[in-house]
């Protein structure tokens, strides 16, 4: 495999290791597109050209964060990142309606239900044609970082994850990065599910088919740091060595795509009078793809805030999340271009907002300091770009 220059030294040279990692959520990949562009811009200190992956060691992401994670990651023909921060909501903007093309009929909610019932609401076909496009023909270890995206293999019925360092010792894995990306974000009653093959060098076929990632994990923070443990336990030389559960020297960034408003979207009385379809289509949304992936990112929150906690090494870990969405606000598929423009600013607001974190036993999201995420990001470039500046001191390869 001839893979392309990484643009960041190894974590062996620093004193930390970087993650970002992006939820799903179909069109609200406009919020963290706007939180990463904001956070690019502060890493231009160090050069006009800098880039996300010049600074992070992983970069991961389901569905709609998994195409966000290959914009970012995959290298043009200057091996150079694909896509600067700043272009991710230019093609949300542009593509998404095409992606997801709105009935205005009289008709459009019976239409959208027949539809529901006898396959997904959308054909996939734009989709499809435009990540093939951008992605052309780039597989998962050409990538300038490394990468983890989860999807989940409805014929095993189980999670596949296709990330960097798995590649090497299961080439099997070293799949496309569009058809990963059409995987990823191939949501249960949107799109349809999506199968392919790969080769690997002794010629044995394998076959993927695959849907949403956000099944297994919407929010992949969890993933990307196990996948990390493992080549840190395999003693991988690009890795210091580390105790078990040592999250202080890991930096963790880990973005929401915003979720409905806490005093909720469904309430028991509601949900108790619905039946199959009802539990499948409700106003603008699926209310079982809602409730999956905002438990799994809830969850993975609580579980890496209470551990960084712990270490007290709350610094290391910043999640941002907007859990204020209304209305159309919260759908993953109304690619309206007000509804669209709308998550532009929501993500502007959510710079402007305190760092929060989610109460598990309120539901409520709560300020866990006086900082403002704009703030929070301001701190956090500072610190990439010191731990970039230390590894190109002390690795041979410099710059």
């Amino acid at each position: 495999m001839e893979t392309p220059r990484s643009l960041i030294q190894p974590p062996t040279y620093g004193s930390q290791i970087t993650i970002l990692s992006i939820d799903g959520g179909g069109i609200r990949g406009i919020i963290p597109g706007t939180i990463l562009s904001f956070l690019e811009s502060e890493l231009q200190l160090d050069g006009a050209d800098a880039r996300l992956a010049d600074y992070f060691d992983v970069i991961s992401g389901t569905s709609t964060g998994g195409l966000v994670t290959a914009m970012l990651a995959a290298p043009n023909k200057q091996n150079r990142p694909l896509f600067a921060a700043k272009d991710i909501n230019d093609f949300y903007l542009e593509n998404s309606p095409k992606i997801f093309p709105q009935d205005r009929s009289p008709f459009a909610s019976a239409e959208n239900l027949i539809k529901t019932l006898k396959g997904p609401k959308y054909d996939g076909k734009f989709l499809h044609s435009i990540v093939k496009e951008k992605l052309g023909d780039t597989r998962l270890h050409q990538t300038l970082t490394n990468i983890v995206i989860p999807t989940f293999d409805i014929k095993n019925l189980q999670p596949t994850i296709f990330s960097s360092y798995r590649v090497k010792n299961n080439p099997s894995t070293d799949a496309l990065l569009s058809d990963i990306c059409i995987g990823t974000s191939a949501a249960p009653t949107y799109l349809p599910a999506h199968y392919f093959q790969t080769k690997d060098p002794s010629g044995n076929v394998r076959e993927f088919n695959l849907i949403d990632g956000g099944v297994a994990a919407n929010n992949p923070t969890l993933v990307a740091i196990s996948e990390v443990s493992k080549e840190i336990n395999r003693d991988n030389p690009d890795f210091f060595p580390i105790k078990t559960m040592e999250y202080d020297r890991f930096v963790v960034l880990s973005l929401g795509t915003g979720t409905a408003k806490s005093e909720g979207k469904y309430d028991a009385d509601e949900a108790a009078k619905w039946g199959i379809l009802g539990w499948l289509t409700s106003g603008h949304s699926t209310p079982l793809v809602d409730i999956f992936t905002q438990a799994s990112g809830d969850m993975v929150d609580f579980h890496l805030h209470t551990v960084f906690h712990a270490l007290k090494s709350e610094e290391n870990y910043l999640r941002i999340q907007d859990n204020s969405l209304t209305g159309t606000l919260s759908s993953v598929d109304v690619a309206t271009k007000e509804n669209l423009q709308n998550l532009v600013k929501v993500g502007e607001a959510l710079l402007k907002k305190l760092v929060s974190r989610v109460n598990l036993g309120t539901g409520l999201f709560e300020p866990i300091n006086k900082m403002t995420n704009e703030e929070a990001l301001i701190k956090l470039a500072k610190l990439l770009s010191r731990e970039k500046h230390l590894r190109e001191a002390r690795s041979p390869r410099g710059n």
